[in-house]
C-alpha cells in the first residue's frame, strides 16, 4: 500500500536586501537538509517551515542590530572608555 504524501503548507515571503550585504543578490537557507537559494526583494513561495526559519533569522538580526545601536557611543553620553 502506497503512503499518502502529506501536503506541505506553502507561504509567500520576501527577504529585504540587508544594508550590510553590498553586492549580494541572494541568501541561502538550509532546512532539514534542503538548501534554498532566495533572491532578496523578490516575493517567493516556500514551505512554511522555511518561512519560519527566515522569520526567526530576521527577528534575531533586528535584535542584534538594536543591541549594537544601544552599545554604540552616542554623543553626549559617557562611554565605557571615558569612565
Amino acid at each position: 500500500m502506497a503512503k499518502a504524501k502529506k501536503k506541505t503548507e506553502m507561504v509567500t515571503i520576501m527577504i529585504p536586501h540587508p544594508k550590510e550585504s553590498v553586492g549580494d543578490t541572494e541568501t541561502t537557507v538550509s532546512v532539514n537538509g534542503k538548501i534554498y537559494q532566495i533572491q532578496y526583494d523578490t516575493p517567493i513561495t516556500v514551505p512554511k517551515n522555511v518561512a519560519d526559519v527566515i522569520n526567526q533569522s530576521m527577528k534575531q538580526r533586528a535584535k542584534i542590530q538594536r543591541a549594537v545601536e544601544a552599545a554604540t557611543y552616542k554623543s553626549g553620553k559617557a562611554s565605557i572608555a571615558e569612565l
